[in-house]
């Protein structure tokens, strides 16, 4: 037996044994998952809960901090308070409320316009009629589910799934914002904790390109953000001016709408047409709509095709072909949400490629230099 150890090389009996035990852990660590689903599911649900509200929270500070940084600036001209970020922060929430609040008004007045233009008594009949016949237009709506094989019982099911999602949204939402109010009072410390935290785990060359990336990221995002207001707000006043010089009512709300929803791509169109439809179709200016679609038509074909190209190319440093390339591949991959983020996402990649290729040529550069020498 003795012979026989001796005999066995000493470097493959150790691969063999860091083999056999990567087997076993991994045999185990599945065994544990067939065994363990349901606590694992809870334990992924627990951590999908959590994470949620932080990042939409990591979102909001992302977009927020600029305006909070401004507001700090202005406290701090003279001398460092500790009460200036507090402050800041709660100015720059109330601003995002009011804005929101505008809105919000501006939608009242639009809707108790139309409304007080309306034939209550018209109106009322159709209510009435409708009531009458309620059951032979449910068997009706029913009938035509059950052509669709969509039953009845499944509309109840997915009249509560949607329920639960916007529960959830708003749910989200709330615990977002108040985990970004966190991170816009704590965001100094914070980066500076997980910078040393990275630093130590990774090392000091790890940490300088990982910063070196989030930079970049940093400068396609905001790039990115700032093209899209500037079009955004573009397009809010020519919609506006020129509906107004028509004589389109409620131009101002139109214009608001067009701009608001021109902050996803494609998507501001469609709000427009339908704000200028409904502002327009219960007074019966019909005259006024068609002019107004027309004029909107036109101010989007312009935005479209010259003024959003070339904002977000010259705020993201990236070539029109490629913004529309990128929007384009990002409303395939993921809808509205894949189109947020499909510029500076494409931005990144470009500067990350360029920085590939430029390390490339510094790298043929010395070899060339090497072989002459």
């Amino acid at each position: 037996m003795d012979k026989f150890v001796e005999k066995l090389d000493k470097k493959y009996l150790k691969i063999c044994l860091y083999a056999a035990s990567t087997v076993l852990i991994t045999a185990g660590i599945a065994v544990l998952f067939m065994f363990s689903g349901s606590f694992w599911a809870k334990l992924w649900a627990i951590f999908t809960a959590v994470l949620k509200p932080m990042i939409i929270g990591g979102i909001i500070c992302y977009l927020f901090y600029p305006i909070v940084s401004k507001i700090e600036k202005i406290f701090n001209r003279k001398k460092d308070h500790k009460w200036s970020r507090a402050l800041s922060v709660l100015l720059t929430f109330l601003i995002i409320f009011a804005a929101i609040l505008l809105i919000l008004v501006l939608i009242a007045i639009a809707i108790y316009k139309n409304v007080e233009s309306l034939n209550i008594e018209s109106i009322q009949n159709i209510f009435a009629t409708l009531k009458d016949d309620y059951t032979e237009i449910w068997n009706f709506v029913a009938q035509q589910l059950e052509s669709h094989n969509i039953s009845t019982d499944n509309m109840t099911h997915i009249v509560s799934a949607a329920t639960n999602a916007i529960t959830s949204f708003f749910s989200g939402l709330l615990f977002g914002v108040i985990f970004s109010i966190y991170f816009l009072l704590d965001r100094s410390h914070l980066a500076s904790y997980w910078r040393r935290a990275f630093r130590l785990i990774f090392g000091k060359k790890a940490e300088d390109k990982f910063q070196q990336f989030m930079n970049d990221a940093d400068k396609a995002f905001s790039g990115y953000i700032r093209g899209q207001f500037t079009d955004a707000l573009i397009v809010g006043v020519l919609v506006t001016v020129i509906l107004s010089i028509a004589g389109v009512p409620n131009a101002i709300i139109v214009g608001v709408f067009a701009g608001l929803g021109n902050l996803i791509p494609y998507l501001g169109p469609i709000i427009g047409y339908l704000t200028l439809v409904i502002v327009c179709l219960p007074t019966g200016a019909f005259d006024k709509m068609i002019l107004g679609i027309i004029i909107f038509a036109l101010v989007m074909f312009i935005d479209g095709n010259i003024i959003n190209p070339k904002l977000l190319s010259d705020n993201v440093e990236v070539h029109p072909l490629l913004v529309v390339a990128a929007l384009i591949g990002g409303g395939a991959l993921g809808g509205i949400a894949g189109m947020l983020i499909a510029v500076p996402t494409a931005a990144l990649l470009r500067l990350q490629f360029d920085r590939y290729l430029q390390h490339m040529a510094e790298k043929r550069d010395l070899e060339e230099n090497e072989t002459s020498d």
